[in-house]
């Protein structure tokens, strides 16, 4: 069932624009990025977390607490749900009015941006659905062009793991122009950051997240406390991604490779090879 399917059927029996509820948060991000705030029933309970893009306009907001008989209760036209819920709790809620939608896992930032432009026909926003994709499209040719930055670079979390070849973080950091240092290792998706290898071929920056006080849980037994990556944190320069922005399979992947440009830009991490020859975003 199409999203603009949906949203015709909810206007012509509701005659005006429909409420929302997100199951979940980033359910909550489509959501947040199109309705307006007075047909928001509500929000997940972590909408309001370090690990949502939209946190701010998430707070004072009801958030979900009883699952679905709670959602029952509250009575949106449209449940938005991503990794929460399931095709038995779609039918039942439809069985009282109750349009439950799933959008469809993105494999890549462009399928992610048709996801979002699928909510807004689905809350009656179509125009700043496009609007929004036309914008992210837009930034991700001038990342896409700008020009690079040689400089090795490993993504490290709270937990000591990292991401290789064929996942979106490193999708993240070869659009931002640097060079991920996965590649040099062999590493494909997710796994544990290899502490021999890291100290034989240091990086020359570090990238993380998830690192905001509350963004996780972090394990006293995790290999993220070992010595190593403390002092490559410390002797590299690494720079903190809010964790909102590597939240979600990519969605906001754009948002994060802009915030580690300027932020080489700002602390003048720039190699000096590139930084003499710099131009365009560089000279601004």
């Amino acid at each position: 069932m199409t999203a603009a399917f949906v949203v015709a059927g909810i206007a012509a029996r509701a005659g005006a624009a429909p409420t929302v509820a997100g199951l979940d948060f980033c359910a909550d991000q489509h959501v947040l990025a199109f309705a307006d705030r007075q047909d928001i029933v509500a929000v997940s309970g972590d909408a309001t977390s370090p690990n949502s893009f939209y946190f701010r306009r998430a707070r004072g907001l009801h958030a979900l607490r009883g699952g679905a008989e709670e959602v029952l209760m509250l009575r949106p036209d449209i449940l938005v749900r991503s990794y929460r819920g399931s095709l038995s709790m779609d039918a039942k809620f439809e069985r009282v009015g109750i349009t439950s939608y799933q959008p469809p896992y993105a494999f890549n930032f462009e399928a992610n941006l048709k996801n979002f432009g699928a909510v807004a026909t689905l809350l009656g926003h179509e125009a700043e659905g496009k609007a929004f994709m036309a914008d992210y499209m837009a930034r991700y040719q001038a990342l896409k062009q700008a020009a690079p930055i040689p400089m090795k670079t490993v993504y490290m979390t709270p937990s000591g793991f990292t991401a290789g070849k064929g996942s979106s973080v490193d999708d993240m950091i070869r659009l931002a122009g640097l060079d991920p240092i996965a590649e040099d290792l062999g590493l494909n998706g997710w796994g544990p950051l290899p502490l021999e290898q890291l100290v034989m071929t240091p990086p020359d920056l570090v990238v993380g997240s998830f690192f905001e006080e509350g963004a996780v849980h972090i394990s006293n037994w995790s290999s993220g406390r070992h010595t190593v990556f403390r002092d490559l944190v410390k002797d590299v320069p690494s720079i903190m991604v809010p964790s909102g922005m590597m939240s979600c399979g990519g969605a906001f992947t754009v948002d994060a490779a802009e915030y580690i440009r300027a932020e080489i830009k700002r602390r003048e991490l720039m190699p000096n090879r590139v930084a003499a020859g710099a131009t365009g975003e560089e000279q601004e």
